[in-house]
């Protein structure tokens, strides 16, 4: 196993590592951590439920914390993702897991795309001005506006995230997409059917398009009160033998500080119900090389590791951001 475990390392120091999605409290110290992980970019959230200007608030403060250290940089291209891994730092993308933030206004993407914006997830858990959520107790497809927003979103180079989508709005965005798609943090229904877990219609159809589903940590996916990184790697697996090695990628999902935060341990719980702990073996960014050791463990070759780790979510963002 150790063995295993200093191959993982060596593959880190060498592969783009990119995290899928990441929520956590974004600060110098995160920042290092995420540097400890072997990352080399990640999606991070700078915006949900959020209005114009909380938005606008949102993405001058990670301007700021960037701007401010040394660590990080702003990834607006596939080059960019490049740089970073070159200057050992870690690259910040600018994501929305929801549309809120455009007012109803389409106008709107130019702007943020101006802004450094370049992954944006259609829904939340709920219905939109889109579509429907996963979590929405109907599941009605895309509208009129969603049809829009998506070629907006191709034109500009903005990448369509489908995480938190409920299933005909998913498969009704693919068909309307010119570009790849992602599911950026979603795990596989036919293992755990909870909502935001992709059924294998979807897998399949994201991975048609040339997309990629990113596999991930969030407790509530993986389908048990206490999980591990066994009960990850195992959908991991399950989409890798559905669709193929070129379309599965990770996306932790972690929201590191938000529980010793009261007022965003508070927000949590009005979102999810409760505060999640994560898989043991990786309970945090700094051990993201344990999925790697994971992977070796049950066979992928490093070639296919690379993939899974980074390659295949870099291959999508050189698509859409070209």
């Amino acid at each position: 196993m150790e063995k295993i475990k200093e191959r993982a390392l060596e593959i880190h120091k060498k592969a783009i590592v990119i995290d899928g999605l990441n929520a956590s409290v974004m600060d110098k110290e995160y920042f290092q951590k995420m540097l400890l992980g072997g990352v080399t970019a990640t999606n991070y959230t700078v915006a949900m439920m959020h209005n114009l200007s909380e938005t606008c608030k949102g993405i001058s403060n990670m301007y700021k914390l960037i701007s401010d250290s040394d660590e990080a940089m702003l990834i607006e291209t596939h080059d960019d993702i490049i740089k970073a891994k070159k200057e050992k730092k870690v690259g910040i993308i600018l994501g929305f897991q929801n549309t809120a933030p455009l007012e109803g206004d389409l106008n709107l993407l130019k702007i943020y795309h101006r802004l450094g914006v370049r992954i944006i997830q259609l829904t939340y858990h709920y219905k939109n001005l889109v579509g429907d959520g996963a979590a929405e107790k109907t599941d009605g497809g895309l509208s009129y506006f969603g049809e829009g927003l998506i070629k907006r979103m191709n034109k500009l180079g903005i990448v369509v995230d489908l995480a938190h989508v409920g299933k005909n709005t998913a498969l009704e965005a693919i068909e309307i997409s010119e570009d790849p798609v992602i599911a950026s943090h979603s795990n596989a229904y036919s293992l755990v059917p909870t909502y935001q877990n992709k059924e294998d219609e979807v897998i399949k159809a994201i991975a048609e398009k040339g997309g990629v589903i990113g596999a991930t940590l969030f407790p509530r996916l993986l389908g048990k009160e206490k999980v591990t990184i066994e009960d990850f790697l195992n959908h991991v697996d399950y989409m890798v033998n559905l669709v193929g090695v070129d379309h599965v990628g990770i996306g932790s999902d972690f929201a590191e500080g938000w529980a010793e935060n009261p007022s965003l341990c508070k927000k949590l719980l009005e979102i999810d119900g409760t505060i999640y702990v994560y898989p043991e073996g990786i309970e945090s960014i700094t051990k993201f090389p344990n999925i790697t050791a994971g992977l070796l463990s049950r066979g992928y070759s490093e070639e296919e590791v690379e993939k899974i780790i980074g390659d295949n979510f870099l291959r999508v963002f050189r698509k859409v951001w070209s």
